[in-house]
């Protein structure tokens, strides 16, 4: 495959807002030998000059901010405010990892505490994996660009980085300022493509490790491809997230938050309710709420600040989000609200009632896009079915007056992470960020990611304390 220019548009209006050169699949191995070469010698770097270089890099990408966020506005879609969130989560996640790096690179085991152990000194220390690819996604790409790329980095490890293919300008931009803050050449390889050169990439020989966030589809396809190799996967795979919505909730404030989750980069984000389960004695109601407060949403140009909803990364989203919403409704769905495509990114809030139990959509069906499928139960056990149900369980929700009766239901909900009382879209950088199933394996968020990116090992000096006799 031959290297070539790709236009990046605007999906608010259409505009071309710049172009990229795609990394091609035959220059793959130069890429992978100029980070070994860079990684012969960073991996021996200190810790602290490590922390220093992404210190340095959060001042500059701090002082990007504006700038930054103004494109990626217009190149995701993402609300202004949103996108101003996630910048500065970004410079926070390179302070934080800084810290993490320093700090977190080794130990002392207790050894000297066992027989015959008195006399030794054993050290515990986290070691890089290697050459690491991080895959990014287009919803939070600049956010995950550093939260994956800066653990990598200040844990001794090289990266080659591949942004997203839809809206890669904005992330290119913001991990620019890593490598301009001191990073030795080839530490940080900044490498745009496609799917097929995203493949190509993950499964090279000469990688070490793989950073993915991404379809399951793509997760699947990457550890068939690299099973002889057994090789550390990192992978957070998206989700069919549950918001369970007892008798006694107050429904005005579950709506609030299941917005303010839902439409989340317009209904994009991995952790997003993506099934309401509903008890049937208040399902009318709840609808009913539901679509008057939908009908205040204001879906407008993501520059204003008093827009709430954008529109999705591409009109091909739009077409897959249409279509599967058709699905649900030959399958038993109650069209309420919305579903409509007018040839371009826009798509509208969107509610289904009345959604079988069996129907794609109350099981593995994902759909990102700003839809509310409402699924209605009579027991706390059909609940709990449909929740277990799903192989993409990341994230869950049950709301109630009763926290007693809240915390029985999440206790028996095998997922990632459980909310009681707020929205599932929920992810502090403190909290382990991972799904169970299908929804990926390891765990991000600060401390978490240098972990699945790094290895503990000992190293152990036998009978270099003094014997234990007291001084005469």
């Amino acid at each position: 495959m031959i290297s070539k220019k790709i236009e990046i548009k605007s999906p608010v209006d259409g505009s071309v807002l710049g172009e990229v050169v795609n990394s091609s699949v035959r220059d793959i191995p130069s890429y992978v030998s100029k980070a070994r070469k860079a990684y012969n010698s960073w991996c021996f770097s200190a810790p602290h000059e490590r922390a220093e270089i992404l210190r340095s890099a959060a001042k500059k990408l701090s002082s990007k901010q504006k700038e930054l966020t103004t494109l990626h506005t217009k190149e995701s879609g993402k609300i202004i405010l949103q996108s101003q969130k996630e910048i500065s989560g970004a410079v926070g996640l390179l302070e934080a990892n800084a810290h993490i790096g320093q700090y977190k690179s080794g130990t002392v085991a207790p050894t000297g505490g066992l027989p015959n152990g008195e006399r030794d000194l054993t050290i515990i220390e986290r070691v890089p994996l290697g050459i690491v690819v991080c895959v990014i996604p287009f919803n939070f790409p600049i956010e995950l660009a550093f939260e994956k790329a800066s653990a990598a980095i200040v844990a001794g490890n090289v990266v080659l980085l591949k942004p997203p293919p839809q809206n890669p300008l904005a992330t290119i931009m913001a991990v620019q300022t890593l490598i301009d803050s001191g990073l030795p050449k080839n530490v940080m390889q900044i490498l745009p493509g496609g799917n097929k050169f995203s493949e190509a990439l993950c499964s090279e020989s000469g990688v070490d490790a793989v950073s993915l966030t991404g379809s399951v589809n793509a997760g699947i396809s990457l550890a068939k491809s690299t099973a002889k190799l057994l090789r550390p996967l990192h992978l957070e795979l998206g989700g069919n997230g549950i918001a369970i919505v007892l008798e006694d909730s107050d429904i005005d404030y579950v709506i609030s938050e299941t917005l303010r989750g839902r439409l989340l980069m317009n209904g994009q984000a991995c952790a997003a309710t993506k099934r309401i389960v509903v008890k049937e004695t208040i399902a009318d109601e709840f609808t009913e709420r539901l679509d008057s407060a939908l009908g205040k949403i204001n879906m407008d140009n993501p520059e204003l600040p008093e827009s709430n909803l954008g529109p999705l990364i591409n009109y091909e989203s739009v077409l897959r989000v249409f279509s599967q919403v058709n699905s649900i409704i030959k399958q038993g769905g109650k069209l309420i609200r919305g579903n409509k495509e007018n040839g371009d990114a826009w798509y509208s809030p969107t509610i289904i009632d009345n959604v079988p139990k069996n129907a794609d959509v109350a099981i593995d069906e994902e759909i990102f896009g700003p839809v509310f499928p409402i699924i209605r139960v009579k027991t706390d056990k059909e609940a709990i079915e449909v929740a277990s149900q799903s192989s993409l369980r990341l994230t869950a929700a049950v709301f109630s007056s009763d926290l007693e009766h809240a915390f029985r239901i999440a206790h028996q909900l095998d997922y990632g992470g459980i909310v009681i009382n707020g929205t599932n879209n929920y992810r502090p950088p403190v909290v382990p960020f991972g799904g169970v199933g299908l929804a990926g394996s390891g765990r991000e968020g600060l401390g978490y990611t240098y972990d699945e990116l790094t290895r503990s090992r000992f190293i152990a000096i036998r009978n270099i304390r003094p014997p234990s006799n007291p001084v005469k």
